[in-house]
């Protein structure tokens, strides 16, 4: 089984939601109060599969924190505050230390404090983080006909951070090699070690986009999310940065599989009638570039049917 199958069985099975305004199938779960919606989200990580090797311990508080805003990002909503459940194997007081202060210093940035959480014992490092949100117009997934497809910043370097140290661990790179690699394309490991969760942005586009998503499991598969599209390759090539050109010329891979593969970038991606209103709302903070439309029928790029390549967690 994959996680699509699990969440399919718990959904036939969750059917009393009085009161949920909108639940299982988007960024988060949402309840209305009045004039506001209070948006919910939660995200689970472990050592294992979450936590790639050459991250501190300051990085890895960051990380937990931003996954989880970024959830609250991509429904266009203010954070307000969040909680952290953290389980440890043989925890060591230094890399406590250090991980509390890496969540306080992005906490602090996108204006999300930590209001408490639990401890327990685990296999592993395991941390679940639960984000809470206010808005008074939540933006959904699924995009209308006719409507441009866009994404803010720019997509490809986590793939490339991660093909790189895929390459360190099956021994085509040497350590001499994989550090110097590195060091030619810090902002390739930048955007790997330190994301950032789009707040500022989700909250600008509010009331002029009518569906988005975070870039979170694959561009591909997170496109999905937009209804049916078609991508103009250009476009999205014209966004990509010279770093992951130069990466992907330098160990021979496919630039346009590795931008529509590349996940956890926590890009927004989202859909509008107005791409220039967009741009300009954004001008001063990221970047926007329209990719593509939605369309009636079909999931394309150039004309081709893709592949939703993505990542899904498997049993």
């Amino acid at each position: 089984m994959n996680e699509l199958d699990i969440i399919k069985i718990i959904s036939k099975n969750l059917s009393y939601s009085n009161g949920v305004e909108k639940g299982i199938g988007d960024d988060c779960a949402v309840f209305k109060f009045e004039n506001q919606h209070l948006v919910v989200t939660t995200d689970m990580m472990f050592k294992s599969t979450h936590f790639p090797s050459i991250l501190t311990p300051f990085q890895i508080g960051m990380r937990v924190v931003t996954a989880n805003v970024s959830d609250i990002a991509a429904m266009c909503a203010k954070p307000l505050g969040m909680v952290i459940s953290m389980g440890f194997d043989n925890p060591k007081k230094t890399f406590i230390d250090e991980m509390s202060k890496g969540i306080n210093f992005i906490s602090k940035e996108y204006g999300c404090p930590i209001a408490g959480g639990d401890t327990n014992k685990a296999p592993e490092l395991t941390l679940s983080g639960t984000a809470f949100g206010i808005t008074d117009n939540p933006i959904y997934r699924g995009g209308i006909i006719g409507e441009d497809i866009c994404i803010t910043g720019d997509v490809g370097k986590v793939n490339c951070a991660l093909k790189l140290l895929e390459m360190k661990d099956k021994g085509i790179l040497g350590n001499i090699e994989f550090e110097k690699t590195m060091s030619e394309f810090p902002r390739i490991m930048k955007k790997l070690a330190e994301p950032k969760a789009r707040v500022k942005e989700g909250l600008l586009l509010n009331k002029i986009i009518t569906s988005c998503c975070d870039i979170s499991d694959g561009l591909s598969k997170d496109l999905n999310y937009t209804g049916n599209f078609e991508i103009n390759s250009k476009n999205l090539l014209n966004s990509v940065s010279e770093d992951v050109i130069e990466f992907c010329e330098k160990f021979d891979m496919d630039l346009l599989k590795t931008v529509l593969k590349s996940g956890e970038e926590f890009e927004l991606l989202f859909t509008t009638p107005d791409f220039k209103k967009a741009e300009e709302k954004l001008k001063d903070i990221n970047s926007v570039t329209k990719i593509g439309k939605v369309v009636e029928s079909g999931k394309t790029v150039d004309g081709k049917s893709v592949e939703l390549e993505g990542y899904v967690h498997k049993w």
